[in-house]
């Protein structure tokens, strides 16, 4: 064939598109995505918050008990303070008889001291007597009109919580990086801690782009679909103790979408979901490069969520995540949401895994690591996972579904009756 001025340059051009496309298919494996963003620089800042304002926040400090909890030795039950030895061989059918020397209500401090064959009344929570080391349930004793008459056997230390037997002065109680949760709170309330030392939120900017999306309050014009993204990936953020900011929803332009990356500029995290796919154009990637950013990787081997972006802008982390609604959530989940638990400074972990049966088989391809979501049934104690099977854009599957198995690059699928670890959603 003759050389053609036109026809080489309409060769080259597709030449270029045909290798840009090869490029985007290169997908790198999950693990070496987790690297990646694992490696990303993070600087966390730190303040103080009322106690009120505690929860879910990240402790940047250990927490070390300067008390004793609880501060004195009290009482499990209502009931008889005493000396456990007194109490041995009691039963029903002979009981021992003791002596009252008094009743210590709750709230109150004691003085009483026991002697040998004596014992005081007690009300649940009140103070034990210096040298009581047991408590009489109220059920196992016979009030009479100058004595107690015992009818149970009871040891050293039973019904009693001692001082300190909780918490003991000087131990830590709470490690730096720990979630704070209801409990924790609690145990901060018991040590008299109001103010807590605490890593700051990470800011997260949130940016929807599309063509076709609109906003949740329009009427659904032919062609378009309303904004999911939006809504359950800022409530997953919310969820983990971030704050969220909705940038709004960008056309599939550059210049639409770079206009709401300066706006996220001043964000510690970005998130713009839609337009990663592979198309005549990679606005995303185009646009985050035009600002100066970096694509540090653009395609996951992982079923859904292929055509994830991750790169640098600003110095700070971006994510470009898919426009369909199920694979943008298990991306937010399984990449997202533990590069900011690492941004709110949490190294102590709550996994939330359970292990289940599978009741069906799961179908999978090989080389690719898969996330399929389950329904759980719990069945005599034993739990019971069944693949909630949806296309990627369906998001009413995750509404039903408790959460998902991975199945790795190296697995073809499972089979009915296989044990596995449920990722609880």
């Amino acid at each position: 064939m003759p050389n053609e001025p036109g026809r080489l340059l309409t060769y080259s051009r597709e030449s270029a598109i045909l290798l840009a496309s090869m490029e985007f298919l290169k997908s790198i494996t999950p693990k070496r995505a987790s690297e990646i963003i694992g490696a990303f620089p993070i600087q966390s800042g730190r303040e103080t918050v009322h106690i009120e304002e505690a929860l879910n926040r990240v402790l940047s400090q250990d927490i070390i008990s300067e008390e004793d909890i609880p501060p004195f030795s009290k009482s499990l039950v209502d009931g008889f303070a005493v000396i456990a030895k007194d109490t041995h061989g009691a039963k029903e059918t002979s009981p021992l008889f003791l002596t009252v020397g008094g009743r210590v209500e709750i709230g109150t401090e004691t003085d009483i001291i026991l002697k040998e064959g004596s014992s005081a009344g007690i009300s649940t929570g009140a103070m034990v007597p210096a040298n009581a080391d047991a408590v009489v349930m109220e059920e196992h004793a016979r009030r009479l009109p100058d004595a107690v008459e015992i009818t149970k056997t009871v040891y050293r230390g039973e019904n009693i919580c001692f001082k300190g037997e909780d918490i003991a002065r000087g131990n830590r109680v709470l490690r730096a990086g720990k979630s704070l949760s209801p409990f924790d709170t609690g145990v901060l309330a018991a040590l008299g801690i109001s103010q807590i030392p605490v890593y700051t939120k990470p800011a997260v900017a949130i940016i929807s782009s599309g063509d076709e999306i609109i906003p949740v309050n329009e009427t659904l014009p032919p062609g378009k679909i309303r904004d999911i993204n939006r809504y359950t990936v800022s409530n997953l953020v919310k969820k983990s103790g971030a704050d969220t900011s909705f940038i709004g929803i960008a056309c599939d332009s550059i210049e639409e979408i770079t206009e709401k990356l300066r706006l996220a500029r001043m964000h510690d995290l970005i998130l713009i979901s839609g337009g990663s796919s592979k198309g005549e154009r990679d606005y995303i990637t185009d646009a985050i490069e035009s600002l100066g950013g970096e694509i540090l990787f653009h395609g996951i081997s992982i079923k859904p969520g292929k055509p994830t972006i991750f790169g640098k802008l600003w110095g700070k982390p971006i994510f470009g995540l898919p426009g369909h609604p199920n694979s943008c959530i298990m991306v937010t989940i399984r990449f997202v949401l533990p590069l900011l638990r690492r941004m709110k400074g949490e190294t102590v972990a709550d996994n939330n895994i359970i292990t289940g049966v599978l009741t069906t088989n799961i179908p999978s391809t090989y080389g690719i690591e898969e996330y399929v979501r389950v329904a759980v049934e719990v069945v005599d104690g034993t739990n019971y996972m069944t693949p909630v099977f949806a296309k990627s854009s369906v998001i009413s599957s995750l509404a039903s579904s408790s959460g998902y198995v991975v199945i790795p690059e190296s697995a073809e699928g499972y089979e009915k009756d296989e044990k596995l670890e449920i990722h609880l959603f």
